[in-house]
């Protein structure tokens, strides 16, 4: 378990994402293969973004569900399943949150499911925020895995010092 300014994390999850705090959203994880992944949050006043008496805006959960996905990345590069790459997040479409806020108190369970690859750039998944079996947002998220290997670095590097 990792602890910075009283928010924690689970190890697993800092060996499978890039992300770091304060940027380092999710806490725990529940379950990773490579085509679904499950996370929790648990919403306090050490949560990033955090408003007093309000919580956590829905429109973070776009950046739970986005690190949730990474997840499935971060295992399947583990597993040589696919291999270094930038992840970016292109799209979200119907994201449908229920309430204005993640308030206080909640454990939020996130879930994503890779529903479709395009090759091995394009990926799409659906994902979920529930707490207490109650359904709390939902969108399908459209990432662009970038490829990144040290002969394209190399060969960059070359064509700007010959500028």
């Amino acid at each position: 378990m990792i602890t910075d300014n009283q928010v924690t994390c689970d190890q697993r999850i800092i060996d499978l994402l890039p992300h770091r705090p304060p940027m380092l959203l999710i806490n725990k994880l529940v379950l990773v293969n490579e085509q679904q992944s499950c996370a929790q949050v648990i919403i306090n006043q050490h949560s990033a973004f955090f408003s007093p008496n309000l919580g956590v805006p829905n429109w973070i959960g776009i950046e739970y569900m986005g690190q949730t996905a990474a997840l499935i990345a971060g295992y399947q590069l583990e597993n040589g399943i696919i291999g270094p790459h930038l992840g970016f997040l292109l799209g979200t479409r119907n994201y449908q949150a229920y309430s204005a806020y993640f308030t206080e108190g909640l454990c939020l369970n996130i879930n994503c499911k890779e529903k479709a690859s395009i090759g091995d750039g394009l990926a799409t998944f659906d994902c979920s925020i529930e707490s207490d079996n109650k359904c709390l947002a939902e969108a399908t998220l459209t990432v662009f895995r970038k490829h990144t290997n040290t002969n394209e670095r190399s060969h960059n590097k070359n064509i700007n010092h010959e500028s």
